[in-house]
């Protein structure tokens, strides 16, 4: 385990409740006087299949197994039942509603304090099954006794946070500025794919570079979280033409040029360290005045925004893409889009626009915008049906939880300057988000709440993240909540940027 290995003590930690589970409304209630017992949760029992062994009367050979499903993760929240105030967890357990809980491990900082830990333990989706109490009561003066509660959690998801460092990724072979970023990978214990945590294989586009004749921009590519690194041209885009988004749909890789007004497509399984992947152009159902700034997938389905307000579909990206909105919403241009189904999808753009689909076919305004005209939105981020996260180019934050039909502003350490230029969420607790300053200076945020509230990465003290000048976009990992992957122009003002954050 290391030099820098502390054992965890029972005293040195707190509990934290988030009734109605986190979201960017949802603050955290601090349970000084509630302790948590022993976290259980099975990941499956293996059973032996067997045959009768061909050479021996009476025996048994295996000749595999099968494994049983991951149960839901069980612990106990233990308090001191009070004489003069209603139970919060009896409260809860009546109320039946889901709950996220929080147990928090530190020392020399204020336990309060919900952003400052060594570790937090985030049980996701909890339901408080069972309450009960001790004694109530005493026939003798020697049975008075405090009264402990008692009530039983069963949570659907179980993972811990840690504070994390950071490191420049890519060195020398990143020359130009970093635009979008995808991951593209699935857990994996080699059976069918290749052996992988699900954070392995990541893609980023850049713009183009300078010169004369001015070249192709490149395609970066890591096969092992960020460690290793390849460079390649994307062949296609020329004439000093830049990407703009990169996806993974199906078995390709697929980039959009906003400059070639096209997409450019190329077989995952050709991206193999020093092997040059074959990219091939398709124009087809592109319109001119709707030029694709943006691609998000879901399996085999893509969506497509552009300027003009366009947006396009496709469920076979080697043959194109078909027209969803051609600008009939809005004529402003589309900078971002997010999915949370083949249905839900929400595109954003210039002068706050907004645009959503609930069948994933035909889209229309939000009923309000969270900005005025002449502030755009750089991105967006589906979590729910209701539930969307936007930022915007003046540094502003916001959400809806009634699909925009209003929206809140959420603070963070320098907002409303600057600019927003990404948010992700690797599951429904911890997201994070990227700002420049108007330095400018990039920088990486944290939550640990659902975006109730935000951090700046590294935690540690005294820690900074890479000098840079913004990052365009975060690669998170629903995997591995203490991983994300910084993307976009380096401190420098030339140079692309790589940066790589991660518990270790």
């Amino acid at each position: 385990m290391g030099n820098s290995y502390t054992p965890a003590v029972t005293a040195d930690s707190r509990v934290f409740l988030i009734e109605g589970r986190a979201r960017g409304d949802h603050a955290p209630s601090y349970e000084s006087c509630i302790r948590m017992t022993a976290l259980s949760q099975s990941f499956g029992d293996v059973e032996r299949i067997e045959c009768p062994d061909p050479y021996q009367y009476g025996k048994f050979v295996e000749v595999g197994s099968v494994r049983g499903g991951t149960e839901r993760a069980t612990t106990s929240l233990e308090g001191r039942y009070a004489r003069d105030l209603i139970s919060d967890l009896l409260k809860l357990a009546r109320k039946n509603c889901a709950v996220d809980v929080q147990l928090h491990l530190g020392s020399c900082t204020d336990p309060s304090d919900f952003d400052t830990f060594t570790k937090a333990v985030i049980l996701e989706q909890a339901y408080l099954t069972n309450f009960g109490t001790e004694d109530l009561g005493t026939l003798d003066s020697g049975g008075n006794a405090v009264i402990n509660e008692t009530a039983d959690i069963s949570a659907k998801e179980v993972y811990e946070v840690v504070p994390i460092s950071f490191g420049i990724k890519a060195g020398s072979i990143v020359a130009n500025e970093v635009v979008d970023a995808a991951l593209c990978d699935s857990a994996s214990c080699g059976d069918c794919e290749e052996e992988s945590d699900g954070c392995q294989k990541i893609y980023a586009v850049t713009v183009a570079a300078g010169g004369s004749p001015a070249t192709s921009p490149d395609i970066l590519f890591t096969p092992d979280k960020g460690i290793t690194w390849y460079s390649h041209d994307i062949e296609t885009i020329t004439g000093g033409d830049a990407a703009s988004g990169v996806e993974c749909v199906g078995a390709y890789v697929v980039v959009v040029s906003n400059d070639s007004g096209s997409l450019h497509y190329a077989l995952k399984s050709e991206f193999e360290d020093l092997l040059d992947p074959d990219f091939t152009e398709v124009l087809t159902g592109f319109v001119a005045g709707g030029e694709p700034n943006a691609i998000f997938a879901i399996g085999n389905k893509a969506f497509v925004a552009g300027d003009g307000g366009y947006i396009y579909s496709s469920e076979d990206i080697t043959s194109g893409v078909d027209v969803l909105d051609a600008g009939v919403s809005t004529t402003s241009a589309l900078n971002d889009v997010h999915a949370f189904s083949e249905e839900m999808v929400v595109a954003v753009g210039n002068n706050g626009v907004v645009l959503y689909s609930e069948n994933g076919t035909t889209f229309a305004l939000t009923a309000t915008a969270p900005v005025g005209f002449g502030v755009n939105l750089n991105c967006v981020f589906v979590k729910s049906e209701k539930e969307w996260w936007v930022g915007s180019s003046a540094g502003g934050l916001f959400y809806t939880l009634d699909g925009g039909d209003s929206w809140n502003a959420k603070a963070f350490p320098g907002s409303g300057a600057g600019a927003v230029h990404d948010i992700e969420f690797a599951t429904d607790s911890v997201a994070y988000l990227s700002h420049a300053t108007a330095a400018p200076v990039g920088r990486i945020f944290r939550s640990y709440d659902g975006g109730y509230s935000w951090k700046a990465t590294p935690e540690r003290t005294g820690a900074t993240l890479p000098d840079n000048d913004r990052v365009n976009v975060l690669v998170t990992c629903p995997e591995d909540v203490n991983f994300v992957a910084g993307f976009g122009l380096a401190g420098d003002g030339t140079d692309g940027y790589v940066v790589v954050g991660s518990a270790s």
